[in-house]
């Protein structure tokens, strides 16, 4: 059984891979949030010549799954991971229109009304501040753009013992009530199970949310 500080580092990794385990931990995490991020990305409804902002994309090797919803499409990724980003500008070094920046998690270095689409999948637990962070998000989003937040919630979160180090937990009206304080329309918001492999090789059913709020 893992002890505390073995789950304290896995939930620094989580929020900020780094290292060989962090390489390691990214290919996880695209592996057991494919789900996630691909309800995220259909929720979002792309269409030809959007302009497509991911925050905490990992080592983005599903970029293809954006590009590939419509022509036209320009992707900029953003993360708090030097290796992360490190990553996905090599995954990605031949697709057209693909950035990625290293950012610091409390701004986005992008003039106002620059997307028409946003979204991000697991990373929410980690905003340092929430209220703050959501109008960042605003602030770059065109008027009837579209922000799509995938995440798991508290009610299965809680039991993963990872999750008590350094993770804001959030159920589905909390992530709403953040929404719309910071001026979206929640447009969208369902609940869907899936099973995923567990540390030991067994199969655990869980939850995930997506939430879709639109800029008034």
């Amino acid at each position: 059984m893992p002890t505390n500080p073995d789950m304290e580092e896995l939930a620094a990794q989580l929020r900020c891979p780094s290292g060989d385990r962090g390489l390691v931990i990214a290919q996880n995490m695209d592996f057991t949030n494919a789900n996630v991020i691909d309800r995220a990305i259909e929720s979002l409804g792309l269409e030809q010549n959007d302009r497509v902002l991911e925050i905490g994309p990992g080592n983005a090797s599903h970029v293809w799954k954006v590009l590939d919803k419509a022509s036209g499409i320009v992707y900029d990724g953003v993360d708090i991971s030097e290796l992360m980003i490190e990553e996905a500008r090599r995954i990605n070094m031949d697709a057209a229109h693909v950035y990625f920046r290293l950012v610091d998690g409390a701004q986005l270095p992008y003039d106002d009304g620059k997307f028409h689409k946003i979204f991000t999948t697991n990373t929410i637990y980690f905003w340092a501040d929430p209220e703050a962070y959501a109008k960042e998000i605003f602030r770059v989003l065109k008027v009837g753009g579209l922000l799509s937040i995938g995440f798991i919630p508290k009610r299965i979160m809680e039991h993963i013992p990872f999750s008590k180090h350094g993770f804001t937990l959030y159920e589905e009206n909390a992530v709403t009530n953040l929404l719309e304080t910071t001026g979206f329309e929640i447009v969208g918001q369902h609940t869907e199970k899936e099973f995923v492999t567990g540390s030991h090789g067994e199969q655990i059913e869980r939850e995930f949310v997506i939430t879709t709020g639109r800029k008034l």
